[in-house]
């Protein structure tokens, strides 16, 4: 299980899984997440690469989209399940507002991270947040279709015959920051899924593979 800095925020349970805690599209995984926390529920979307962003009192048993965004109840964990896609985590502190986004590069491009920080109705400039595990510009070639929606972002780099890298995690910080949040406020861990698949699953390096979970919820009172 992996962490970040947003483990300062007081009562705020969050993290990244491992391939090690097994595959979150069976249930085994999200059982032995809610014993370890002790969190009572873990809530999970049907994802559909897009820019729907779900209240986190959505009564819905698994709602489809790619975002939450509200204040859950103490004791329920939001998550999104990723095996290359970036887990976006943006928390409010003062009101315990949290949103969580996942994004591939086509919700990345559609304005995913932006919508959820919208749905959230908090200061952007009191937003913390923390990129997950993701894979990485030195893995991710992607074709023109993802060069020309990321058009005009630095964090497309050509590659020859038709091909460019991109830098994932870096467009969606940038995003972020031109939608209000600090720099300085988002951390990004930096962790390649594609060059680490001892440690991550990765669809683009195994092809057919399992889901990683990323998680956040306010410790249960």
């Amino acid at each position: 299980m992996l962490s970040s800095g947003l483990s300062r925020v007081p009562g705020l349970q969050h993290g990244f899984t491992l391939r090690t805690w097994g595959d979150f599209a069976g249930t085994e995984p999200g059982l032995r997440l809610l014993a370890r926390t002790g969190a009572r529920a873990l809530r999970l979307l049907r994802q559909v690469h897009g820019i729907a962003v779900i209240g986190a009192d959505d009564e819905a048993v698994v709602p489809e989209g790619d975002a939450w965004a509200g204040r859950p109840a103490p004791g329920v964990l939001l998550g999104v399940c990723t095996a290359d896609c970036l887990p976006v985590l943006l928390c409010h502190p003062p009101s315990r507002t949290l949103g969580l986004a996942h994004a591939g590069w086509r919700g990345a491009v559609a304005g995913i991270a932006e919508a959820t920080l919208k749905a959230m109705r908090v200061p952007a400039e009191e937003i913390v947040a923390a990129l997950g595990p993701s894979i990485g510009p030195c893995c991710y070639e992607v074709g023109a279709d993802v060069a020309r929606g990321a058009a005009g972002s630095r964090r497309v780099q050509e590659k020859g015959g038709g091909k460019f890298w991109f830098d994932l995690p870096g467009f969606v910080g940038d995003r972020l920051a031109e939608a209000g949040v600090a720099p300085g406020n988002v951390e990004r861990l930096g962790l390649c899924t594609g060059c680490r698949t001892d440690l991550f699953y990765s669809y683009r390096r195994e092809g057919r593979t399992g889901r990683l979970c990323a998680f956040m919820g306010w410790q249960d009172r």
